[in-house]
């Protein structure tokens, strides 16, 4: 029977009842009785059923009153006007609530994605860049670290953002907090809820729970390696990195909030057993327990120390918390009220992110890597080369599918060069390297007096391979350290299989960032060098400067012959066991301003964390003391977790 049916049902059951008193009371008429009297009257007193600030209708009927309870009416009755006014009010706040919970979660969800669009769309604004206001607010506002001097380096194993990124913590920190404290919708009394505590608990836990998924779905988009957003926007992969982590903080809170509210409601109403032994609450707390547990498991500490237990426990608990959610709503509401969507979202999103770099991977193919040990470096640094693909920059993901290397894991590694470009017989007379020491290092005597010899032999292969791409990295810990015990235990040099995820470009949009500049300075510190060398090969329009500094010669002997190729209008400064003069070289190169035609200064740094904190924090000091110094882009060229 449908509700129209069951009105009309109601209607005719209404009017016999009156025709039936009719015929006891002659004074009486039908009219009168089905006569709805509309006044509005306020009840006095306090209690269950009545408050001094409810309304309720004053009418009457000839059908029997009920006033509700759990006996199944077999008769058409007429519900008493206090129960159902306080029915009504029941009804009224949880649509009201509901609505606010979804309208809240929307609004994390939009507001975290859409941000970073709409400030990256400003770089197409005219004029922006020489913009004396804008290059002010980036200098004192964007590149800075959020407080103190340091960024990349960790403080108390937390890593700070720049103010730049601060802002942008603070606004969803802000929307997390403002939201989930207003605004709310109470009528008292009503049906369900004895007390206005009782009825907090309930609706601010359940708005706690709904938007702990909005912030999930966002921070599953920043993770992803294929998210459109590094496509969108000049964002880089580090900072969006960076994000997630604090939306995973709020995810945390909120979740946190959900489970111990309703506990301590459900605890308030003598149910808390009964709720703990159905479906829907085991899952919550697998749930619950998954995302609490991911803070320690993913703490800087452990992603540096032990990245592969990191990244098994992290996809691990990311998925036991999603399916913990689904059975915690599809237990209690199975598809009625849509939270099982926030689910779906969020699983599209890793799924999807998946299934791209299989893709990527099998478009590829199955390769072979040469890896050897680099010279002179004390068994720092390999050198890798990949036969049967020439990738032209960005950062590669290299799986390697040997039995005991954890296969199913990729790892990230920049693209230096492709030996197929390299001229042979290129020399380095074009760019001498200058030491910054008044009194050379035997290391940097070596090198002063090395560097416009031939060219040393490669340690892998000859730099006219054709069809090939290079990486150089720093033999630390995990698959680094695991591929210089293979090269060490096969004499110098290993043939290994190797799938590749790549390239991604997880800087942002580097060219778009450096095309306004007049000059840029690279600065490079050991195998940084490596994220330099695709922008310093493009670079043929601009005038530029590379500062590159090592702990040891053997490197910059394994790129002799990739520098003495680069474009003759770059001018190449090295250092061996010293450092640059930072404080007079940026003072030097930020001399000057736009009006006296100087134009803008890209500065590119890629290197320790402790050197690109230096580089960030002598730039914000330089141009703190001379306000009319040039204005100056900074790339960060970093892959941090």
């Amino acid at each position: 029977m449908s509700y129209q049916d069951a009105l009309a049902a109601s209607r005719v059951d209404e009017t016999h009842a009156a025709s039936g008193m009719n015929m006891t009371s002659g004074n009486t008429t039908s009219g009168e009785h089905l006569h709805m009297r509309l006044k509005s009257r306020q009840h006095d007193g306090h209690g269950s059923s009545s408050s001094s600030d409810m309304q309720v209708f004053d009418v009457s009927s000839p059908l029997p009153v009920t006033v509700g309870g759990k006996v199944v009416l077999n008769v058409t009755s007429f519900v008493d006007p206090e129960t159902w006014q306080m029915g009504y009010n029941y009804m009224y706040d949880f649509e009201a609530n509901e609505a606010g919970h979804s309208t809240t979660t929307i609004v994390i969800t939009i507001v975290g994605i859409s941000l970073p669009i709409f400030l990256s769309l400003l770089r197409f604004s005219p004029g922006l860049s020489k913009s004396l206001l804008w290059n002010e607010i980036q200098r004192r506002a964007i590149y800075p670290a959020a407080w103190g001097s340091r960024h990349r380096v960790p403080v108390a194993g937390a890593v700070i953002p720049t103010r730049g990124q601060a802002m942008y913590i603070f606004l969803i920190s802000f929307l997390n907090l403002i939201l989930l404290l207003t605004p709310y919708v109470y009528h008292r009394p009503q049906a369900s809820f004895l007390t206005r505590g009782a009825q907090t608990l309930s609706i601010v836990g359940n708005r706690a729970g709904s938007m702990a998924m909005g912030n999930v779905a966002v921070l599953f988009l920043f993770a992803a390696r294929n998210s459109p957003l590094l496509y969108i926007t000049d964002w880089s992969y580090g900072t969006y990195l960076l994000l997630h982590r604090w939306l995973g903080y709020w995810a945390i809170i909120q979740t946190i909030i959900h489970s111990f509210m309703l506990m301590a409601y459900y605890m308030s109403k003598d149910m808390y057993k009964a709720e703990f032994a159905r479906n829907y609450w085991s899952w919550g707390i697998v749930a619950t327990v998954c995302v609490c547990a991911m803070l320690p498991f993913s703490h800087l500490w452990v992603r540096q120390k032990f990245y592969e237990f990191f990244l098994l426990t992290h996809i691990a608990l990311s998925l036991l918390f999603l399916i913990g959610y689904y059975y915690h709503i599809w237990f209690l509401y199975t598809y009625n009220w849509g939270y099982e969507i926030w689910m779906f979202i969020a699983g599209a999103i890793w799924g999807l992110d998946r299934v791209i770099r299989v893709i990527r991977m099998a478009l590829q193919g199955r390769r072979t890597a040469i890896v050897a040990a680099i010279k002179d470096v004390d068994g720092d640094y390999i050198r890798i080369d990949i036969q049967g693909t020439e990738l032209k920059g960005g950062v590669a993901y290299l799986c390697f599918p040997t039995p005991g290397w954890q296969f199913w894991e990729t790892h990230p590694f920049s693209v230096a060069f492709n030996p197929g470009s390299i001229p042979e017989g290129s020399s380095t007379e074009n760019h001498p390297p200058a030491s910054t020491s008044e009194e050379p290092t035997p290391d940097q005597e070596k090198s002063e007096s090395t560097i416009n010899a031939p060219p040393a032999a490669n340690t892998t292969s000859t730099f006219a391979s054709h069809n090939t791409t290079t990486f150089i990295a720093r033999a630390r810990t995990g698959v680094t350290k695991q591929l210089l015990a293979r090269v060490t235990k096969e004499n110098g040099s290993a043939r290994i299989r190797v799938l590749i995820d790549g390239p991604y470009h997880h800087s942002g949009q580097v060219s778009s960032q450096l095309s306004p500049c007049s000059s840029i300075l690279y600065i490079a510190g050991g195998v940084g060098i490596t994220a330099c060398l695709p922008y310093l090969k493009k670079n043929r329009d601009k005038s530029a400067k590379l500062l590159w500094s090592n702990r040891k010669s053997g490197l910059l002997t394994e790129l002799q012959p990739v520098l003495a190729a680069l474009p003759s209008n770059l001018l190449v400064e090295t250092s061996i066991g010293g450092r640059f003069d930072l404080d007079a070289v940026l003072s030097k190169e930020l001399a000057g301003s736009v009006k006296t035609g100087n134009g803008i200064l890209g500065v590119v740094v890629c290197g320790p964390p402790g050197m690109a904190d230096d580089v960030r924090r002598k730039l914000s000091q330089v141009s703190t003391r001379n306000v009319m110094s040039r204005p100056y882009v900074l790339v960060d060229e970093a892959f941090s977790w």
